[in-house]
This record gives C-alpha cells, structure tokens and sequence, in this order.
C-alpha cells in the first residue's frame, strides 16, 4: 500500500511540474507589443558586467517588445571585447537602439558603442572620440593589424546607420574628439538634445532600406522616406507619450558565468563548478529572460511565467523531501 501511494504521489508531482513548466513555456510566447521605453545607464569603465547588464536589457525589450531601447552613457572606454559584444549585441536587436551621451562623454569605447546604435544622440557640452586602442598598462597599440580593424570595425558601423565614415575612421586614426555640435555637423550623430523628454520629441521614423545588395538604416522623416528603397520602417509617432521603464538586472552586479568559466582555465575542479553555467547559453532566452522582466515591471504574463517557475521548484523539493524520507 505505502508503495502504491509513493507511486501515485510522485506520478501527480511530475504532473505538477510538468504543468508549470508548460505554463511557463507557454508565457514566453505570448507577449504582445509594449508602447514602453526601456531605459538603461551605463557610467564608468565598460567590463564584463557592462555587457551583462546591456545584453540582459535588450534581450528583455525583445521580449517584452519594447517600442525603444535607450542607453544614456558616460565612460572613458573599456575592454575591447566587452565593447564588440555590445555592438553586436545592438547589431541583432529587433528593437531599435538609441544611445544618448550625457552628460560629460563617450569616448574610446564608448564611441564604438555610440556608432553601433541606431539612434545616436549626445546632449550639448558632451565629448566623444579618442578611439586609438591602448594595452594593459596605458601604452597606445599602433600595431597595423589591430589598428587596422578597428579603424574598419568603426567605419563599417558608421556606414551601417548612414554617418560619416571619414570622421569615424578619424576617431580611431588620429584620436580624434568632437563636442556635440561638431559632431551634429559632421553627421556623425544624428542630433543634439538635453535630456530623454527632448530626445523623444525629436524622433520621427527610423527605417532599414536596401543599398545595392545590403541593407543600412537611417533616423528620417515621413516625407524622407520615399528617397530610400524600404525594408522596414519603425514609427516613433506618439513615443513620448510612451511609459519610461529603468531597467536593473542582477548582471549589473555581477558576472557570474564568465567569472566560473575563468575557473577552467586554472583546471578547477568540474565537479565544483555548477551545471548552470554550462546550460545557461540555452537556458536563457527561455527561463532567464521572463523573470528578468520583473525588474522592469511585473505584468499578468512575467508574474504567471514567475509562479509557474515556482511551482515547478516546489514539486521538485516535494519529491527530493519524499525520497529521502522513504530511504530513512
């Protein structure tokens, strides 16, 4: 009889878990078009946990289906490896990016990041350029290889979204440093404003049209459009009047899978090292990203896609807790 009823217990607890996960699988595709700004802050150096916090905010605006991504920074520049995820990052986003640098400057990675948006804006007295790379301890790398990419890693961006590709070579080249209005002027930013209030009254349309066999984007306006063979069109009519949300993600603070993969490389021990990281990469978009979108603002969806999780892990302790019981 105790058998049969273990049986039966554990049979409706998989039965459990197996709803709550199909719920929250469920939840992941059910999101509909937000009309809401999702906001994000970098300031200081740009690090591993800077690519976190950016990849998990994009990832959540895609999800959520944000109308705008806008990224307000502030850096003197970073690592080199963070600063090219990030750009790719922005390269795959299906919501549009908009990068505003205020108040002082965005320079040496920030500029690269700056280049790869799609929306790039700088408030008046802000700074941008001084693109030279530089190792370790602060010496420049005039290496042609490394500098050679990055001159064209640079340009290719700028041509991407229609700007000035001499300037932005420049910036690499020659170190380069323009304040707002130069750059305004040089099109090598698509305008000037003070603050987000201002930057949402002076967007129009952003659209991807096609040049030869490749496909740029460009900030237009309604009546510009027709100059361009069109692709795909996002409209910021009304975006002002859109909700502004501040996104905070855990990866803000901290880095967690990078820094235990740096683990592998002094043979730490695998046993030691937790099964999540290596799952992480398929697990993310499907687990990870609905519950980081409770740090921006719990919706029916998010908060059903969060108590399905946790019905799920309450069946697994319930059944864990009976096992270990029955061994006893």
């Amino acid at each position: 009889m105790l058998n049969r009823w273990f049986s039966i217990t554990i049979f409706i607890t998989l039965f459990w878990i197996g709803l709550s996960f199909t719920v929250f699988l469920y939840t992941t595709f059910v999101t509909g078009s937000s009309e809401e700004i999702l906001y994000i802050r970098i300031q200081g150096e740009i690090s591993q946990s800077t690519e976190n916090y950016v990849r998990d905010a994009v990832s959540v605006a895609n999800y959520r289906q944000s109308r705008l991504i806008v990224l307000s920074i502030d850096t003197p520049g970073g690592y080199v490896d963070n600063v090219e995820s990030i750009m790719s990052i922005f390269d795959v986003s299906k919501v549009p990016v908009l990068v505003l640098v205020e108040p002082l400057r965005a320079v040496s990675g920030g500029t690269y990041i700056l280049m790869a948006s799609h929306v790039a804006v700088m408030k008046p007295g802000s700074v941008i350029g001084s693109c030279q790379p530089v190792s370790a301890a602060g010496e420049p790398i005039t290496e042609s290889k490394y500098v050679n990419y990055l001159v064209k890693l640079m340009s290719s961006h700028a041509w991407l979204h229609t700007r000035n590709e001499t300037v932005a070579e420049l910036f690499v080249t020659r170190n380069l440093n323009l304040n707002a209005e130069e750059a305004s002027r040089l099109r090598v930013i698509d305008f000037m404003a003070e603050d987000l209030e201002d930057v949402l009254t002076k967007l129009d349309f952003l659209i991807k049209y096609r040049d030869g066999e490749a496909t740029r984007f460009v900030l237009t306006t309604s009546t510009g459009t027709q100059k361009y063979q069109v692709t795909q069109t996002w409209s910021f009519e009304n975006i002002s009047k859109g909700a502004i949300h501040y996104f905070r993600s855990p990866s803000e603070f901290l880095s967690l899978p990078s820094y235990i993969f740096q683990f592998s490389n002094i043979r730490f021990p695998i046993f030691l090292i937790s099964p999540v990281v290596y799952f992480y990469p398929y697990i993310y978009n499907v687990f990870v990203v609905p519950i980081l979108s409770l740090f921006v603002s719990p919706t029916p969806v998010t908060l059903l896609a969060f108590f399905s999780v946790v019905n799920a892990a309450i069946g697994i302790v319930c059944i864990l807790f009976t096992i270990s019981k029955r061994k006893a």
